[in-house]
């Protein structure tokens, strides 16, 4: 099932599949190692306030409207 990001729990893990978004969006993306292939965690998700992921055994902090930008495969 793919489904973006921001749509994940805590706990949950992903593969991504896609980006959608303009060239800023992407480029900043992928300069976290969110490229097509990555499998990303999600390590906290709070209503408010931004995400914390794993990717590549890094951690990061992302706000939502990035994250719904970010596509990806449950595993």
């Amino acid at each position: 099932m793919i489904v973006p990001l921001n749509s994940m729990r805590p706990g949950e893990r992903g593969v991504v599949v896609n980006i959608i978004g303009g060239h800023n969006a992407r480029q900043r993306l992928v300069s976290m190692g969110l490229t097509p292939g990555a499998t990303v965690q999600v390590l906290e998700s709070h209503p408010l306030g931004p995400i914390i992921i794993s990717v590549g055994g890094v951690r990061f902090a992302i706000g939502r409207g990035m994250a719904s930008k970010v596509m990806v495969r449950r595993l």
